[in-house]
């Protein structure tokens, strides 16, 4: 194997087109896999000094964030507690400071781990993927990007440039909970993100997202829909617990049965929803 340090994205991308090439920037699941013989890369790429991969800035209507920036760099930057609040908030149960010192969010992405705590935030604030290849450039909106687990739509030959979310999520209520098999350093056994929009006792916005109980972290628009307009209630937050239950299909593994996994999602939503509900006077 071959270590070569890169500092532009020209030489990037030539070194991409050699097989085998593998991206190394925090190197937090990339050297795991190699220690575990899951990984054998021919040459490693360190992305770390490309200055143009290394961005947290808000350019019109959206918010930028570059693919080499540090989740610690994301999680101190004031752009994104204005803007995102989530995100941060989903970073801070990421891992420890040491992995946040040395982890990109956009490393976590590509990992496409099932239970990627940086994507359910991302989800929930529409983020899109910039790809960049010897030929084109385009963006993928991240609910497009998983297409199963630890597998992506990026091809050999690409990299991420940024990660971009739009502006204007201002006034939800955010909501980000994990469960795992500790209280610290967990990989989540069930997570759950969630943006609410209550006026007046009615849910004029929701946004949901889920984590480790389907083949990759995803949104749920069929339940935002079916929430959106109504009273919140005790009996609507009845009613969407079994909304939710029944919309995941998690399977049983070493950590957690598929029906532990269904009702740790149910409960965790059926408190997000409550916390909101009209307390009677």
């Amino acid at each position: 194997m071959r270590y070569q340090r890169v500092t532009n994205e020209a030489d990037l991308l030539e070194g991409l087109a050699q097989p085998g090439a593998v991206i190394l920037c925090g190197g937090t699941d990339v050297i795991v896999k190699m220690r575990a013989g899951l990984l054998a890369p021919s040459i490693l790429l360190d992305v770390t000094q490309i200055e143009s991969l290394h961005s947290i800035r808000a350019i019109g209507e959206v918010l930028e964030i570059g693919a080499a920036s540090l989740e610690s760099d994301i999680l101190r930057s004031p752009l994104v507690h204005q803007h995102v609040p989530l995100l941060a908030a989903a970073l801070k149960q990421l891992g420890s400071v040491q992995i946040r010192n040395r982890g990109t969010l956009a490393g976590n992405i590509v990992n496409a781990s099932p239970a990627a705590d940086g994507a359910i935030p991302l989800l929930l604030y529409d983020a899109e993927v910039q790809l960049v290849g010897p030929a084109q450039t385009r963006w993928v909106r991240l609910d497009d990007f998983f297409t199963g687990p630890g597998k992506t739509v990026l091809a050999s030959n690409e990299f991420i440039r940024t990660l971009r979310m739009p502006l204007g999520a201002d006034g939800f209520q955010p909501f980000f909970h994990k469960v795992g098999k500790r209280n610290a350093l967990t990989i989540a056994i069930a997570s759950l993100g969630l943006l609410l929009r209550v006026q007046e006792g009615t849910i004029k916005d929701v946004r949901i997202a889920v984590g480790s109980v389907a083949p990759t972290p995803r949104r749920l628009p069929k339940i935002e829909s079916q929430l959106t307009g109504r009273v919140l209630d005790d009996a609507l937050v009845l009613e969407a617990r079994d909304y939710i239950v029944g919309a995941i299909a998690p399977i049983s593994d070493v950590r957690a049965s598929a029906d532990y996994r269904r009702n740790v999602i149910g409960d965790l939503f059926a408190r997000a929803l409550q916390s909101h509900v009209a307390k009677p006077r």
